[in-house]
């Protein structure tokens, strides 16, 4: 027999993904919806328009930071510490910067990715740099002017 822990974790954790199928739901109900509002004002100024010949746009949002908000957290981060840091150190430092409540691994990973991400661009920009790894984690530092 299954252990009653383990079944009422299951349970927790299945009840979540409803609500969240649910929640998703909703609103793609509501985009269609938008979706078809605007599709009827087009052809009002435009009987003829072929509303095929509109594609989907790419749509990549950032759910944890706002436009530019990553890479001044990152340089502040760095800056703070004085010291090249792992992507862990700056991920574990902006989640408490943020106040962000991480409920599960792939959250955290979710969000780890976001942070990489800054990370990469920052170093394409020329603001930071990668100075080694620690196994399979870059350590990074804000780039030193030449």
């Amino acid at each position: 027999m299954a252990e009653s822990h383990v079944i009422s974790a299951l349970t927790n954790k299945r009840s979540e993904l409803l609500g969240e199928i649910d929640h998703l739901e909703a609103l793609i109900k509501e985009h269609k919806e938008n979706l078809l509002t605007i599709d009827k004002t087009i052809y009002i100024f435009d009987s003829s328009y072929n509303l095929k010949s509109i594609k989907a746009k790419r749509v990549v949002k950032d759910r944890y930071f706002k436009v530019g908000e990553a890479k001044v957290l990152l340089l502040d981060a760095l800056r703070k510490l004085g010291r090249p840091a792992k992507t862990d150190e700056i991920v574990d430092i902006l989640i408490d910067k943020k106040s962000l409540e991480i409920q599960s691994e792939y959250e955290k990973s979710t969000f780890q990715k976001s942070v990489v991400a800054s990370l990469s661009r920052a170093v394409d920009n020329g603001l930071i740099e990668r100075v080694g790894r620690d196994g399979l984690t870059m350590i990074w530092q804000i780039r030193k002017p030449n």
